[in-house]
């Protein structure tokens, strides 16, 4: 049987067209969008078209903050022992007091919502063994969050709420109604700071500042916290003669980040 054989030139010009057919297949490069800024706001998108460019790069940061409106208090009962079903009850009985407490400092029922309600079951192990020593121990947690716009009174509401029955504090955030114009605020700053930044760049380089062509944004808002008040942490469910503790509320802060690439002309 005689062997095929293609000359050498047919060969050259077949693994040509793979190689070529290949790289056909493979994506254009991403292009960076001429768009304003500020039009390309929006959590961390990318805007592409055609045509790879080069530029300036630059990050910028803009902070807005605010005196907060608003305060968020977590709180509840945390206790333990072998009836669960008097575990549930006390746990009702010492909730319901001091929801009722809260309410008498304004808290309406639209304003406070189940975060957490847990019963668990512990089995004990004798230390020297490490054996279960038939002992259960049930563990019950129930908290809320109740929202107020009476931030000056939030320590005495705390105090109040604890005497009432609540042996836990969980956290205290202040907040306001709507961040959304705190956003626009820091997102404007951050831009304006990214261009003074390009602006700088370029005069050390002797190149003049083109228009921008790419943002990618990120950033938020970060609210204030006072961890775990010590107003009465730990369970057992004994009653508590709670001062009202000093609770400052601080600023409520946004800050957005962006990253800008501008034209080099």
């Amino acid at each position: 049987m005689k062997k095929l054989r293609l000359p050498i030139v047919a060969l050259s010009v077949l693994a040509l067209a793979v190689i070529l057919s290949s790289c056909g297949s493979l994506n254009p490069l991403p292009t960076l969008a001429a768009r304003d800024a500020s039009a390309l706001a929006g959590g961390g998108s990318v805007i592409y078209n055609t045509g790879a460019q080069e530029g300036i790069v630059v990050s910028g940061t803009g902070v807005a903050s605010a005196d907060p409106q608003v305060a968020q208090v977590i709180f509840g009962v945390e206790l333990q022992g072998q009836n669960p079903d008097a575990l549930v009850a006390e746990a009702a009985e010492k909730m319901e007091a001091a929801m009722a407490a809260a309410t008498s400092f304004g808290i309406a029922e639209d304003k406070t919502r189940t975060t957490n309600y847990s019963l668990w079951i512990e089995t004990v192990y004798n230390p020297e063994t490490g054996r279960p020593t038939g002992e259960i121990i049930y563990h019950l947690s129930h908290q809320v969050q109740v929202t107020t716009d009476k931030i000056a009174s939030v320590g005495e509401m705390i105090s109040g709420i604890v005497n009432a029955g609540a042996n836990a504090v969980s956290g205290v955030n202040f907040t306001v109604e709507d961040s959304g114009a705190l956003v626009e605020q820091a997102r404007a700053a951050a831009l304006t700071d990214a261009k003074a930044r390009a602006q700088h760049i370029a005069d050390q380089l002797g190149v003049s500042l083109g228009k921008p062509i790419l943002v990618t944004e990120g950033g938020g808002d970060y609210p204030v916290y006072v961890e775990r008040a010590a107003v009465g942490m730990g369970g057992g469910g004994m009653a508590m003669d709670a001062a009202a503790p000093t609770v400052t509320a601080g600023s409520f802060s946004v800050s957005v980040n962006v990253q800008v690439v501008y034209e080099i002309r």
